[in-house]
């Protein structure tokens, strides 16, 4: 399974800077098997053991990076308002905030230009909350288009402006408040108020919406309060240090448009937005239902003069095309007709991108982009409602019969590295986890052992009532056929039928988030600061549309997640979630896969970028956030497609900037 360009997953906003991976894994090649990301995820933060909003390590601030300052007017606002009521002479005195911080973007952007990309598969819904919400797309729709209370800084990991100015935590962590920026101003004019807050808090909570996930993830907070017009207050009826990285990360919608039952909301904007805050806008113009639309940039951003988001948010028009044939995506992007393109295959990437003949020229640019994205998981989740996939011993099997290291050293040219953990890659890591090898000889004893002994005419093992031993394994990318098919042929020598069943990437998300399947190949992103309960509580295992879509329950990692949730210091925090990691991992809800160190990119060279090159935890769905179309080189790639005996001067074939000192 090689990855592809995902249908959203998940993956690590810049814009939102929620911090999501909702994206390539590494996996190889399941362009459209990508899961979406955790709808209740939410912005990490700073390493602070008594704060609430914090976990994770703090990245150094690299010298080459200048600082900015967010800069707000303190005199703005409704003159009705009191200036301590948030109003015109607001001083901020008794309030946190966090105004300067190292730049994210580069004060030698300019704005405008386009940039085409295309997407696997038109998304189920283009509503931004609610069933079958958390596609690819959307996740990008939500990171330029909407703002939150506050976002997180992508190198520092702590929490600064966005939506609001300044903000407060109690004492005793169970009350926030927030101080809304009075310029703030939604793309059909109106003020962001408290009051939008409070609709859009509603509206996550509403099971009407069919989110259990982020009902259960905003049910932790009662109700907010709307103080004044710039004053907002919320406090928590569950411990859970979460609990401020979810609210000061959420979406903040119109009141005016999203104060109605969920199930109306569900309907009404089925394939529409509501007016938004951020830098950019989806023109309904743009939209053709399953075929395309345009990401817009705002002239009339209220923040856009910001000093704050200097060198962000410069592409004047992303253009997102549905080619759900990654061969054809391919062929796009090598004749100029995508601008920017995760290379999903190894075998492509090693092979026939040298080739390439606007490659050897310098005209299109191969680069790989070391982040510090975390790793996501990859592989075969399995339904462990259905006998007997709800045996342990079979779903030992399972993983036994999947040969990864054949599949990286002889499929996909050495580029992967198996998965030993659910948090692959640092400080989540279990590190007593143990490489699951393939092991025909120990399936076979299991199988045995499971009393599968009888074999039918055909080879295939046969259950107590004669039918054969047989499983439904779902997938939506073609380029996943050549290891399944070696998987397949695995399982048929152990006795065990294997049906492939090709799914169109929303078809498969469906059935996968409905539960009706016996095997799915899949890749889910991975958060910054993991949240175990929304993909392995067991609360979530009988019940439909949420990212627990193995059913895994487990009484101790249950206790564990609670613990976890309650726990205000970070060391033992990361003691739980490898406690966690262990238990999850022996009992084997996924037949793991692999993982992609880098981001294998392929772009025209018309745009520049930092020497940074990205945010530190960018992957390809937003490595692009902070570039921008350089007027001379786009100039110089025109004449060199006019011009064949001309060149260009590719730059490095790879971006490791994030992974310096290491």
């Amino acid at each position: 399974m090689e990855l592809p360009p995902l249908p959203q997953v998940c993956r690590l906003s810049v814009l939102s800077l929620a911090l999501l991976s909702l994206a390539a894994c590494g996996s190889e090649e399941p362009s459209s098997e990508t899961s979406g990301a955790q709808p209740d995820q939410a912005p990490a933060s700073s390493e602070d053991a008594t704060d609430p909003s914090t976990q994770g390590d703090k990245a150094p601030v690299l010298a080459d990076i200048p600082m900015v300052t967010y800069t707000y007017d303190p005199q703005a606002g409704d003159k009705g308002v009191t200036a301590e009521d948030g109003g015109p002479g607001f001083t901020g005195e008794g309030w946190e905030t966090n105004l300067t911080f190292p730049a994210i973007g580069s004060h030698e952007a300019i704005p405008g230009g386009t940039m085409r990309q295309h997407m696997v598969d038109w998304p189920a819904t283009l509503r931004l909350h609610g069933k079958d919400w958390n596609s690819s797309i959307n996740y990008m729709v939500s990171d330029f288009c909407y703002e939150s209370l506050l976002t997180v800084h992508p190198t520092t990991l702590e929490h600064i402006p966005r939506l609001a100015t300044h903000w407060k935590i109690s004492e005793d962590k169970s009350t926030y408040t927030y101080r809304i920026n009075p310029a703030a101003r939604f793309s059909d004019g109106s003020e962001v108020t408290a009051g939008d807050v409070v609709a859009s808090w509603q509206l996550r909570v509403d099971p009407k919406t069919l989110d259990p996930s982020s009902n259960a993830s905003f049910g932790k907070l009662n109700e907010p309060v709307a103080k004044t017009k710039y004053i907002l207050e919320v406090s928590c009826n569950k411990p859970n240090w979460r609990n401020f990285l979810y609210f000061s990360g959420m979406v903040v919608f119109p009141a005016a448009e999203v104060s109605i039952p969920g199930d109306e909301y569900l309907d009404k904007f089925q394939n529409a937005y509501t007016a938004n805050s951020g830098p950019y806008s989806v023109p309904l113009a743009t939209i053709k239902t399953g075929e395309s639309l345009e990401v817009q940039r705002r002239d009339d951003w209220w923040d856009q003069d910001n000093p704050a988001w200097t060198g962000m948010y410069n592409i004047g028009t992303y253009r997102h095309e549905v080619v759900s044939d990654a061969s054809l995506a391919f062929e796009m992007i090598k004749k100029g007709e995508l601008d920017y393109y995760l290379v999903p295959r190894a075998q492509w990437w090693v092979k026939d991108v040298p080739e390439v003949s606007a490659v050897k020229r310098g005209l299109l640019v191969p680069r790989k982009f070391y982040t510090d994205k975390p790793v996501g998981t990859s592989g075969i989740a399995i339904n462990t409602r259905r006998a007997p996939l709800d045996d342990l011993r079979m779903r030992q099997v399972l993983q036994a019969l999947y040969d990864r290291k054949l599949f990286v050293d002889k499929l996909y040219y050495n580029e992967y590295s198996p998965l030993t953990s659910y948090y692959q890659g640092g400080t989540y890591q279990n590190p007593d986890n143990k490489l699951f090898e393939y092991d025909e000889y120990l399936a076979e004893d299991l199988l045995d052992e499971l009393g599968f002994t009888e074999r039918d005419g055909d080879g295939y093992r046969l259950k107590k009532d004669g039918s054969r031993l047989s499983f439904d394994l779902t997938y939506s990318s073609k380029f996943s056929e050549s290891s399944l098919t070696i998987y397949q042929e695995n399982c048929k020598d152990a006795g065990i039928e294997l049906t492939l069943s090709f799914q169109t990437a929303a078809a498969r998300w469906q059935t996968m988030r409905a539960k009706n399947y016996d095997l799915t190949s899949t890749a889910w992103g991975a958060l910054v600061f993991p949240n175990p309960e929304t993909s392995f509580g067991g609360h979530l295992a009988d019940i439909e549309d949420n990212n627990n879509v193995t059913s895994y329950s487990n009484k101790r990692v249950d206790e564990l997640c609670k613990a976890y949730d309650e726990e205000y210091n970070v060391a033992k925090r990361i003691e739980l979630v490898l406690e966690i990691d262990g238990l999850i991992y022996n009992q084997m809800p996924y037949v793991l896969g692999w993982y992609n160190p880098s981001q294998r990119m392929l772009f025209w060279n018309k745009y520049s970028m930092p020497a940074w090159g990205s945010t530190r935890t960018s992957d390809y769905s937003d490595l692009h956030s902070i570039w921008w179309v350089d007027p001379v080189k786009d100039a110089q790639l025109k004449a060199a497609r006019a011009d064949s005996s001309l060149t260009m001067d590719p730059g490095s074939r790879e971006n490791r900037y994030w992974q310096q000192g290491r």
